[in-house]
């Protein structure tokens, strides 16, 4: 369970950090067979835990690793990774759920911003294993509601 976490607080953070840099490389939208959303609401539990939810959809024409969903909340200038999952690549639209209980101050109710990515790890020309992005959520305001 602890390298569960210690895996999915990485790929957050690595989706964090690359997010704007791959938003920014990537060209003029397309028809893609991969695809994620984020929902516009954002659950915040009496203890902090924020929940955040969505759909993807990916299409993988081999057998390939793990590919992850990861989601960042970000209100009052700060981000967070909110959890981390991972996903079935089978052509068809699925649910996505992510939660984790921020190692900062709790989240408020109110407007914030949400993005998030659907990714794995590919092998570079020399083997060593690197994210691949193969869907990234612009930015888009969500609203954290108590529950």
């Amino acid at each position: 369970m602890r390298l569960r976490k210690a895996v999915a607080a990485t790929l957050t953070l690595t989706a964090a950090a690359l997010t704007p840099v791959a938003a920014q490389a990537a060209p003029a939208p397309r028809q893609s067979a991969h695809r994620m959303t984020i929902d516009p609401v954002v659950r915040l539990a009496p203890d902090g835990t924020v929940t955040m939810t969505g759909t993807y959809r990916c299409t993988l024409g081999r057998p390939l690793t793990t590919v992850y969903i990861g989601s960042n909340l970000m209100q009052s200038a700060r981000t967070e990774g909110i959890g981390g999952s991972t996903a079935t690549c089978d052509g068809r639209v699925h649910r996505w759920r992510n939660s984790a209980r921020p190692s900062r101050a709790p989240f408020q109710p109110g407007p914030a911003r949400a993005d998030g990515t659907l990714m794995h790890f590919r092998p570079d020309h020399s083997g060593i294993p690197v994210p691949h992005f193969l869907a990234v959520t612009s930015v888009r305001t969500v609203t954290v509601v108590a529950r």
